[in-house]
């Protein structure tokens, strides 16, 4: 109910202007339904604060693994990998590190955000967050894949891809 000579006075012609038209309900700008990820990610606030490593280590695994099924059914790899953590005092600190290929392996990821974790020196801290996330995501299938020779046909990729279908077929349990 500000007038619009009176937005304009405060805030300027441009903001003003447009601030009075956004309260009445009008927008020129088009509606962008979908943008692309930018990032995948999970996070668990627990009950109770924890301090035990192997507890947080299985969070992280269970979380990865999340992760990873997320990027597949996306048809996304990313190559950034970072892990959130909240201390009981709320104090948040991420960690992150740019692996040398893009993945959507729920096991290169966990074994990263472990490596972060432990990195942190917070074995023994108490935590009510933990989070992992992938990020500088591109399709899967115009991501570059540098092969091994000893590198089997099948593997990893494909044990996670077929816990995809099963988990997808008869639940997550």
């Amino acid at each position: 109910q500000v007038p619009l000579a009176t937005l304009q006075r405060e805030l300027g012609n441009a903001l003003g202007g447009h601030l009075h038209e956004l309260s009445w309900g009008r927008d020129p700008r088009s509606v962008v339904p979908h943008t692309p990820d930018k990032s995948i990610g999970n996070e668990e606030t627990f009950d109770t604060d924890i301090d035990d490593p192997e507890i947080i280590n299985r969070e992280l695994l269970r979380l990865s693994e999340k992760v990873g099924a997320r990027l597949r059914a996306s048809g996304n790899v990313g190559r950034t990998v970072s892990v959130k953590m909240r201390m009981a005092n709320f104090t948040t600190i991420t960690r992150a590190r740019t692996l040398r290929e893009p993945t959507d392996l729920g096991r290169v990821i966990y074994v990263t955000a472990r490596e972060l974790y432990e990195g942190a020196g917070l074995e023994r801290v108490r935590l009510r967050l933990v989070g992992v996330r992938v990020e500088n995501l591109a399709p899967a299938d115009q991501a570059p894949r540098q092969l091994a020779f000893d590198e089997p046909e099948s593997g990893w990729r494909e044990a996670e891809r077929a816990m995809d279908q099963v988990a997808h077929r008869f639940g997550s349990g």
